[in-house]
C-alpha cells in the first residue's frame, strides 16, 4: 500500500505506530483530504471546459465570418462574370488595371525588403573579459 499512488496523493505513505492512530488517519484522510482533493479536481474540470467552451465559441464565431466571407467572394465572382459577359471590354480593362496594381505592389514590397536588408547596421560583437590572461 506504500507504492501506490494514490496513498501518495492522500498522505498516507507513512508508517503509523498503532491500530488507533491509523484508525484516526484514515478517518482523517475520509472527511478532510479525499473531499478536498475532489473539490480541487471538479474546480480544474470546470475551469478545463469553460475554456472549452469559450474556444468552441470563437470557433463557432470564426466559421460564420468565413462564411459570409465566402458568400461576398461568391457574389463578387457572379457580378464579374455579369459585367464580363455584358461589357467585355470594361472587364478587360478592369482585369489589366488590378493585374498592374498587383504587379506595382509587389514591386514596391521587393524595393521595402531591399532597403530593409540594406539599412541593418553591422553590430560588432558583445565585448567579453578585457585584459590579459593571468593563466589560471
Amino acid at each position: 500500500m506504500r507504492h501506490s499512488p494514490h496513498s501518495t496523493v492522500l498522505g498516507a505513505t507513512g508508517r503509523a505506530p498503532d491500530v488507533d492512530t491509523l484508525t484516526s488517519r484514515l478517518t482523517e484522510m475520509r472527511q478532510t483530504t479525499v473531499p478536498a482533493l475532489a473539490q480541487q479536481k471538479d474546480v480544474g474540470d470546470q475551469k478545463r471546459v469553460a475554456r472549452l467552451h469559450g474556444q468552441a465559441a470563437t470557433a463557432k464565431e470564426n466559421a460564420s465570418m468565413h462564411r459570409s466571407v465566402a458568400d461576398d467572394a461568391r457574389t463578387e465572382k457572379a457580378l464579374r462574370q455579369r459585367i464580363a459577359q455584358e461589357h467585355p471590354t470594361l472587364h478587360q480593362s478592369e482585369t489589366r488595371a488590378r493585374a498592374e496594381v498587383q504587379q506595382v505592389q509587389q514591386t514596391q514590397q521587393a524595393q521595402a525588403a531591399r532597403i530593409e536588408q540594406q539599412t541593418r547596421r553591422y553590430q560588432p560583437p558583445a565585448p567579453s573579459r578585457s585584459g590579459p590572461s593571468q593563466g589560471r
